[in-house]
């Protein structure tokens, strides 16, 4: 989380400050001239906090609260790879790459449980663009195993993938 909220909660936490940037607001600017040197002083911090802008001897209000609003977090964990819940990259790590694939095959195929190749495919389409290939490196990586015939899928147990 950005602390870029900070300098524009200082800046309103003063009352001056706060009533100049409402005149600003309800005037549409105020003429900088005119103003005290506590008000220059407040329109100062204003403007450092984002607040405020001068130009041409005019001070105008600044909307610094959409920018701040529009901020999102940096994805963590999975969500890095994904977006709208469907794989969007795949991780350089083996690590991540393990975890994003055991995320795919607990979509796939529940523990415990089979499904057929179809069932299968259906499901990781939902969460990716080539479904089969994403199938064949869940088998691959012994999370999936599969008939011989290749027409019904089950869910490795941890100690089937463990050994491989």
């Amino acid at each position: 989380m950005t602390d870029a909220w900070r300098p524009v909660a200082a800046a309103l936490a003063d009352e001056g400050r706060r009533m100049l940037w409402a005149r600003m607001l309800v005037e549409g600017g105020v003429d900088a001239a005119p103003l005290t040197s506590r008000e220059r002083r407040a329109l100062a911090a204003l403007e450092r906090a984002g607040l405020a802008a001068v130009e041409g001897g005019r001070a105008t209000a600044v909307d610094a609260f959409g920018p701040l609003l529009e901020h999102r977090p940096a994805a963590s964990g999975l969500d890095r790879f994904l977006r709208d819940g469907r794989i969007a990259a795949w991780p350089r790590r083996p690590d991540d790459r393990a975890e994003l694939l055991a995320w795919a095959a607990d979509r796939a195929v529940a523990q415990g449980t089979t499904a057929t190749e179809r069932a299968v495919t259906e499901r990781l389409a939902a969460v990716a663009d080539d479904p089969a290939t994403l199938r064949r490196d869940l088998v691959d990586a012994g999370l999936l195993d599969r008939d011989v015939d290749g027409a019904t899928y089950r869910r490795a147990s941890d100690a089937d993938a463990a050994q491989r």
